[in-house]
């Protein structure tokens, strides 16, 4: 009783291919666009306004989406420093002549309250975008075990 059948051939499994992933440099944009908005509002409008607050939140979205995963907590936590840093800037190389002893300080206050909401739409979309990210990432290594 011997049984003489030829081993099965191990099949195996190719590895699926993974797209390329883009390698763009989160800084640039995360710094970048906020500094266009900011230049495109003191030329157009005589402040900052609108164009920096969508550049300010749309450089963030976009460096959380490119930034690798030890990337993610430097977009998360870069907004306040970048919005109130850029706003202080901008005002001050534009308007510099008004900001002179108290008007400083004043004018300090309320660059820190218009940019209260342009930092907090910042830190969401960051954290919309990597919790999307982690999401899909996830789901696509546990499909890729299951396939």
């Amino acid at each position: 009783m011997s049984t003489d059948a030829a081993p099965q051939p191990a099949t195996r499994r190719r590895p699926r291919r993974q797209r390329p992933r883009v390698t763009v440099p989160a800084a640039p944009l995360a710094v970048g666009l906020p500094v266009l908005g900011a230049v495109f509002d003191e030329t157009a409008n005589g402040g900052i306004g609108r164009g920096f607050a969508v550049c300010a939140v749309l450089g963030t979205l976009l460096a959380a989406w490119f930034c690798g995963p030890a990337g993610r907590w430097w977009v998360v936590t870069a907004p306040p420093v970048l919005v109130l840093g850029l706003t202080a800037v901008a005002e001050l190389l534009w308007h510099g002549d008004k900001y002179r002893g108290k008007a400083l300080a004043t004018g300090a206050v309320r660059w820190s309250v218009h940019a209260f909401p342009v930092i907090a739409c910042s830190i969401g979309a960051a954290l919309l975008v990597i919790v999307v990210r982690t999401v899909v990432e996830r789901g696509r290594e546990r499909g890729g075990r299951r396939g």
